[in-house]
């Protein structure tokens, strides 16, 4: 049995996505990985020094102006769905499921702000971005991450720069990832001929599972490849020329596909349009991939009785712990598909193809 606890502080918090109005721009993450000085990582240390770090940090970020009523949640005190939603809030890879006893997350109410702390390095501190705003975002979390250095000291070393649990990351650890929504560029098949013609091996390209063949929902995951030998500067900059060249070719593509009048593109946003509105239960994946051609459709005029900001938040909300969040009662594992229809149906009812 699958319940829903919304009295939660999490499920409080401002969503970032729900003022975005981008069709294509979906959001970015930034973080910074820290280790402290002295101690060892995570994954050697007992409970009583996890239990000084986290004390040692909360003081100094309960303390730090610019963040709106802050708090902290030990790890053992969320049920599974309760880190399934800061998951899927953070678009984190991290391991959250995993947090116990010594493990935490400091979050503000904007809903942009998470320091996990010693899952698998002391301190993983992270902005997510809904407005485009990467280089903004980046200077906000140095700032963050400036002010705490000033009283804890940094695992540093002038050959490798910060030191992380994972050697791969040590250097700036600075991990940039940038989502955007390109169903132009994937449906008229053009993204691998875009994706070659723009090659760039400091970036990986994959979909939000990880996967670099399976794109679900026409999301491209754009983050850096590397950490070490690279400055800051230079990883934003590189996202950032990357991210804008795609988005330049997919509005191209959006332009021609409407100028041509494609009936197959219509056709495809006509049913996906019926999948949604008439399905009796859709999983998340399914549900993903229609509402990217349905925002499409909106942005082609071929739609019309929602905006490209209420899709956005649609995209969002159907995630499973997204979405037991938005019911008071308990739901079935087996009945989750069910309600997934049900709370898109009541989304889109004033929605009409105007194909």
């Amino acid at each position: 049995m699958t319940t829903n606890n919304s009295a939660h502080p999490i499920f409080l918090m401002t969503k970032p996505w729900e003022d975005n109005a981008n069709p294509i721009w979906l959001a970015s993450s930034v973080s910074l990985i820290r280790n402290i000085e002295k101690f060892k990582f995570p994954g050697k240390l007992g409970s009583d020094r996890k239990k000084q770090i986290i004390s040692l940090v909360t003081k100094d970020l309960l303390a730090m102006d610019g963040l709106s009523n802050p708090y902290l949640i030990k790890g053992e005190d969320l049920s599974y769905l309760e880190k399934e939603f800061l998951i899927e809030h953070f678009f984190s890879s991290q391991q959250f499921s995993q947090a116990h006893s010594g493990d935490g997350f400091f979050i503000d109410d904007s809903g942009e702000f998470i320091v996990s702390i010693n899952l698998r390095d002391h301190l993983h501190l992270q902005l997510i971005d809904c407005k485009g705003e990467l280089e903004n975002t980046w200077s906000r979390l140095v700032k963050i991450e400036t002010t705490l250095g000033k009283n804890i000291n940094y695992s540093y070393q002038t050959k490798f720069g910060f030191l992380t649990a994972d050697p791969t990351e040590c250097g700036t650890a600075l991990i940039v990832t940038v989502y955007l929504q390109v169903p132009g560029l994937i449906h008229t098949e053009k993204i691998d001929e875009i994706l070659e013609k723009y090659d760039d091996e400091s970036l990986t390209i994959t979909g939000i599972q990880g996967n670099p063949t399976e794109i679900v929902g026409d999301i491209l995951m754009v983050r850096n490849n590397y950490t070490l030998g690279i400055t800051e500067e230079n990883i934003v900059s590189s996202l950032r020329s990357f991210t804008t060249k795609i988005l330049l070719e997919e509005q191209s593509t959006r332009i021609q596909i409407k100028q041509s009048n494609n009936i197959e593109f219509k056709d495809k946003v006509s049913r996906a349009f019926g999948i949604l509105i008439h399905s009796y239960q859709i999983e998340a994946v399914e549900a993903l991939n229609a509402l990217s051609l349905l925002k499409f459709g909106i942005d082609a005029n071929w739609v019309v009785g929602i905006d490209n900001k209420q899709i956005n938040q649609l995209i969002f909300n159907c995630h499973r712990a997204h979405l037991l969040s938005q019911f008071t009662e308990k739901i079935n594992k087996e009945d989750i598909p069910h309600k997934r229809s049900e709370y898109i149906h009541k989304a889109l009812k004033n929605v009409q193809l105007a194909v």
